[in-house]
């Protein structure tokens, strides 16, 4: 990142030594709710996600000790470059911390996941965040120097489908082990509570998820206890979470789609890549093109084009709502209200009643 840029983003550097890691997950029993110091929700946008919002605040949280974090996959402000992810989705998740008066904060990789996806012969991009309105830099100093130049693997283990772990789960281990604020004193460690919104009846590894599990930032400083508040629950039940707040669940269900996963994810099925190619035909031309640069294909069998042409849009896109080309544009948007958000005519979208097709297993 170039010097004019730092400053424009108001980048701070800290070096603090990175603590190790705790292996296997260790099941714990939660702290009264309200005896954590912080609450930290990772929000998507996604009906999960937002489901442990409303959870918490239906569980009587003091919200005052809560804060929301957003990995943005496509990188932040002016290091944003426009690839994998919903044009909406950040903007959706500010208009709901700024509902319920909540601070967000977002962490990167720099470069986003295109960045990642195009290393060659260098190191993974360093680690940004945001807080107290600085940008905030981790450098990257661990691992060897390595070319990626493949798109993650259609995989549940997460080494080989590394989107997930570089872009989300890698960034927020690394900002809650080195942001100042989340450590106490070895007499009074801090009591942090990591709230993620996974759910059993997504299938793949999240069948065997713990409820309530001691996280590996752990320290003599930091009690972190990783609690996933929804995870028994139906994908109905997040629905009905929605309706009882009044809150419009993100654009994209109203497309059909029947889970927040990124535009591009590998995942995607060829009627999801067909949807897309009617949605922003630009955005699918992206990864045909990044496919011939990097000589490798999103799918181990056929290229994004082929699987455009092998599906049918119709599959997903509900064609028959006149509503349709408002919520292709919703989606598409990069302003979203909390106008916007507070739906007084609350409509249940199409892809709550879809399975958990195009996301990652």
């Amino acid at each position: 990142m170039n010097s004019s840029l730092v400053q424009q983003l108001n980048i701070e550097f800290y070096d603090l030594k990175e603590e190790p890691l705790k292996a296997g997950p260790e099941p714990i029993e939660l702290f009264p709710l309200n005896e954590y110091d912080t609450v930290i929700l990772h929000l998507s946008g996604g009906a999960d996600s937002m489901g442990c919002l409303f959870w918490l605040k239906k569980a009587g949280l003091d919200f005052n000790k809560l804060e929301i974090w957003h990995q943005a996959v496509d990188g932040w402000g002016d290091d944003h470059v426009e690839f994998w992810d919903w044009p909406v989705t950040e903007s959706y998740c500010q208009a709901v911390a700024s509902y319920f008066n909540v601070p967000i904060y977002f962490q990167w990789r720099e470069g986003g996941l295109k960045g990642e996806l195009l290393r060659e012969n260098r190191l993974t991009a360093d680690v940004l965040y945001t807080d107290s309105a600085k940008v905030i830099r981790l450098q990257t100093k661990m691992g060897k120097a390595s070319t990626r130049k493949k798109f993650p693997a259609q995989s549940p283990d997460l080494l080989k489908r590394w989107c997930s772990a570089s872009a989300k789960s890698d960034p927020a281990r690394r900002v809650l082990v080195n942001n100042p604020r989340y450590s106490g004193s070895a007499l009074r460690p801090k009591k942090i509570l990591y709230v993620t919104g996974e759910r059993r009846s997504e299938g793949g590894n999240r069948c065997n998820y713990l409820k309530a599990e001691r996280h590996r930032s752990s320290s003599k400083k930091r009690i972190v206890h990783h609690w996933r508040p929804v995870i028994d629950e139906t994908k109905a039940a997040m629905f009905d979470l929605h309706r009882e707040f009044g809150i419009m669940p993100h654009p994209v269900y109203y497309l059909g789609f029947g889970r927040v996963s990124c535009m591009g994810c590998v995942f995607s099925t060829a009627h999801q890549w067909a949807a897309l190619q009617y949605i922003a035909a630009n955005r699918v031309q992206q990864f045909a093109d990044m496919e011939k640069q990097i000589g490798h294909t999103i799918d181990v069998k056929l290229t994004v084009m082929e699987k455009v042409a092998k599906g049918a849009l119709e599959k997903v896109l509900p064609l028959e709502d006149p509503n349709l080309a408002y919520w292709i544009n919703l989606a598409l948007s990069r302003s979203f209200t909390i106008g916007d958000l507070l739906a007084e005519d609350w409509q249940l979208p199409v892809g709550a009643s879809r399975g958990c097709d195009g996301g990652p297993q």
